[in-house]
């Protein structure tokens, strides 16, 4: 696995544990570095998915609220919210990073840890996204 998906993962299960406990996010990633055994080479991408994310999560919530047709973020599965919440960020504000790269690593994500429909369900959210916010022409 690539370290970016490892990055990628271990973002996303720290967005989880954020939205779970509320707590504020410095302390959350220096709890998840003392309980697991990450490597020092994922942090700088993982702390900047974390802090981008975490910085814009007014603007990307509203963004997947207004894409997520009949789906209120409050009752979406926290995975599925979490890992749509740092593609999002990714998508809009990573402008070095291939929209189409964050939406597969999302894909995938999905697919190891979330539900079989979940996959099926982030491809559509964050494809509008990308076609909505980028100006991406249908092929």
């Amino acid at each position: 696995m690539s370290p970016r998906r490892q990055s990628r993962i271990v973002a996303m299960q720290i967005l989880y544990q954020i939205q779970l406990t509320a707590a504020p996010v410095p302390i959350v990633m220096e709890q998840f570095w003392q309980s697991q055994d990450t490597s020092a080479k994922l942090r700088p991408f993982v702390v900047q998915l974390v802090e981008g994310t975490t910085a814009h999560l007014d603007a990307i919530d509203a963004v997947l609220q207004n894409t997520s047709e009949n789906w209120k973020l409050h009752r979406m599965p926290v995975v599925d919210l979490s890992i749509l919440r740092c593609a999002t960020y990714e998508i809009l504000y990573l402008s070095d990073i291939d929209p189409a790269t964050s939406i597969n690593e999302a894909i995938e994500i999905a697919k190891s840890y979330s539900t079989p429909d979940s996959s099926k369900f982030i491809n559509g959210v964050l494809d509008s996204i990308q076609k909505k916010h980028l100006d991406v022409p249908e092929c």
